[in-house]
């Protein structure tokens, strides 16, 4: 406190001397003594002019004062006019309703030599990177925060395109299937997912549905591979029950594990041939984390699966394992291979190894 009041009164004093010892000592106390001062000793003009002179002055000096608190306004002000301005006129490079259509049925998908920086100024992110995956294959993609795990699956999903480099899916590149024809074809759960104001079955969905009668087999089959299911018959309304209260006074508001379980049966329920699983499991409990994981192994039977983790018991059942580190892919292999090179996985591994056995 007494800090604090030694620094007010330095305030208030820097206050006084800036707005009145500059401002209207100055402007007011000697501009009019030197009107007074013209008026009676000079007679150069008289006292009525001198107060309409002090008038007109203090009129100027307030719009003077007005134009220098506006122009930084507007100056700012017109930073972010330019920025929407760019993003209004900003032209997609990639364009919807063009290309081919993607062949049925999950197939290889290839990256060569694929590296990738955000802007021509930015740095790589990431560096040469080489990999092809089976159709059916599940691959486990780990490392440190930052190593450029999830750049690598937005590139994947084609929310991005390489630097440099080619992707291909079914032996074709992908920058010549149609884009939303390709991105159907992935269902992605990402660690910051969301809860919307709608139904449970809307935010499995998210698309306009209407009555959702349609839908209602497949949404509850992709709950119930998600591990949601059990929880669907203790909702007052079932699939239309609303989440959140935003919209809804009796909405229900989902814990961090039911919620995540939702986001999964969102992939579920698109039907994709690829599942990219960022995080799946972050906000579950071990038990919980286990079963999701059997729910996922039979769900994604016959799909090319990725799984982005830090917790290495969602990886070691991965039928390849890639390590990354600055963008670089450093180690790669199953489970067992990379314990016994005993490089960066086997040191995350054994870090963890308290919680998880080998």
């Amino acid at each position: 406190m007494a800090e604090q009041k030694a620094v007010a009164k330095k305030r208030i004093g820097l206050s006084f001397a800036r707005y009145y010892c500059a401002g209207d000592f100055i402007t007011d106390g000697l501009y009019v003594a030197y009107l007074i001062f013209q008026a009676a000793v000079f007679h150069t003009i008289d006292y009525s002019n001198a107060v309409v002179l002090f008038n007109q002055t203090g009129r100027l000096r307030r719009g003077m004062r007005g134009i220098a608190e506006i122009a930084p306004a507007a100056n700012e002000n017109s930073l972010y006019i330019e920025k929407i301005r760019t993003f209004l006129a900003y032209e997609p490079e990639m364009k919807q309703g063009v290309g081919d259509e993607v062949p049925a049925g999950t197939g290889a998908l290839e990256l060569k030599n694929v590296s990738f920086r955000y802007t021509e100024e930015s740095e790589e992110i990431l560096h040469d990177i080489s990999l092809k995956v089976e159709p059916g294959e599940r691959v486990a993609i780990v490392g440190y925060n930052g190593a450029g795990k999830t750049t690598l699956i937005k590139l994947l999903m084609r929310l991005y395109d390489p630097s440099a480099g080619t992707m291909s899916y079914h032996g074709k590149d992908i920058k010549e299937y149609e884009l939303s024809g390709y991105r159907n074809r992935v269902g992605v759960v990402f660690q910051d997912f969301k809860m919307y104001g709608a139904t449970l079955l809307e935010n499995v969905v998210l698309e306009d549905v209407g009555d959702g009668k349609a839908e209602e087999a497949a949404v509850t089959e992709a709950l119930n591979k998600s591990g949601f299911g059990d929880r669907i018959e203790t909702l007052p309304n079932g699939l239309s029950t609303g989440l959140t209260t935003e919209f809804d006074e009796k909405g229900v508001n989902l814990s961090g594990g039911e919620s995540q379980k939702v986001a999964i049966a969102r992939a579920f329920y698109r039907q994709a041939d690829i599942l990219i699983m960022d995080e799946p499991s972050s906000a579950l409990d071990p038990i919980a984390e286990y079963n999701l994981n059997k729910a996922m192994h039979d769900a994604a039977e016959g799909k090319t699966v990725f799984y982005i983790s830090h917790r290495l018991s969602t990886t070691r059942d991965a039928d390849r394992i890639l390590m990354l580190e600055k963008g670089r892919i450093i180690e790669e292999g199953t489970h067992e291979e990379l314990l016994a090179k005993n490089g960066q996985y086997a040191e995350m591994w054994y870090a963890q190894a308290g919680k998880y056995t080998a």
